[in-house]
């Protein structure tokens, strides 16, 4: 199963219609081009079972390949485990079931606390979600197992677990038109996604910030803020924008948008113009009542399923 895991990254790259892509073109303006991108699967930022599936082509020099982590693991059901069990190449069957990961490089690289081991090794469908009005996160029951009144709150159906062949499942393409007055039409169509499941998309540009020694990767919303969509109970969707530029151009700065990644979100929740609250100590109730606090770091309620390559190279 491992060698039909990665098969499917090799069949997903990207085509533009009428010049070159992943490479540092010598233009000012990409007006009237048309980009189409297939969706690359993955587990993580960069990251396919442990393993980088992309180059990252940085101004003026690419960016290191290990700048990424996976944000989901497999579960570890043994008693005690205090996180999931890291994804990797021989570790990567269709089977495994899901749960919440922190990857400790791609925190360390960034200075992002570490979460409590209270809310790492949860199974995709059991993460606590906001449920009270003072904003104490709770793990919710599905539909069905509580009577039908309107409390407690319970999670939407279908509830089925998230295995790695289904999120692997997932499929999507993008088609990216440039206009004459500088701006750009998204169209993107999904398929195989979580039934109802809550996904974000997010720009990752290369950027050198001043003072900065070299470019560094910084996440925006793409499209603006709301860049939400819902999947429906087929787990199709699609995502439409009109961006204020057109993503091919070389930018006054330099910077430059190396791909498009979609993010499902676990928790059900959405932070504007942020993925996640990585510093930011949220509280959570134990089955027994007692409170804890937790940031959190990318893994803990959103995880990458898809990414889109824009000004990258498949690896």
């Amino acid at each position: 199963m491992t060698i039909k895991c990665f098969n499917k990254l090799k069949s997903y790259g990207f085509i533009l219609i009428t010049g070159l892509i992943g490479v540092n073109l010598p233009v000012t303006s990409m007006a009237g081009q048309v980009l189409k991108v297939k969706g690359i699967n993955v587990t993580g930022a960069n990251r396919l079972c442990g393993e980088a599936v992309m180059q990252l082509n940085g101004i003026p020099a690419p960016l290191p390949i290990d700048l990424g982590g996976d944000f989901v693991g497999e579960f570890d059901s043994n008693p005690g485990a205090v996180d999931a069990i890291p994804l990797s190449p021989t570790n990567c069957d269709d089977d495994i079931l899901l749960a919440t990961y922190t990857d400790d490089g791609f925190l360390g690289a960034l200075g992002v606390p570490e979460a409590d081991d209270r809310i790492i090794n949860i199974p995709l469908r059991n993460v606590p979600v906001n449920a009270s009005p003072n904003g104490v996160r709770l793990s919710l029951p599905p539909q069905g197992v509580l009577p039908a009144n309107p409390f407690p709150p319970t999670k939407s159906s279908p509830n089925d677990e998230i295995t790695l062949g289904k999120w692997l499942d997932a499929r999507g393409n993008m088609t990216l038109k440039c206009h004459a007055d500088g701006t750009a039409a998204v169209r993107i169509f999904f398929r195989n996604l979580i039934a109802n499941g809550i996904y974000s998309m997010w720009a990752l540009w290369a950027t050198t910030p001043p003072g900065a020694p070299g470019p560094t990767m910084v996440p925006l919303p793409f499209g603006g803020v709301p860049n939400v969509f819902v999947a429906n109970k087929q787990g199709r969707a699609k995502f439409i924008r009109k961006l204020a530029s057109c993503p091919l151009d070389t930018t006054p700065d330099g910077s430059q948008l190396l791909f498009v990644s979609t993010a499902y979100h676990s928790d059900g929740s959405l932070y504007g113009a942020t993925a996640e609250l990585p510093a930011v100590p949220v509280s959570f109730r134990q089955p027994d009542g007692t409170i804890f606090q937790s940031t959190l770091p990318p893994g803990v309620v959103d995880h990458d399923v898809m990414n889109f390559p824009i000004n990258a190279s498949l690896l």
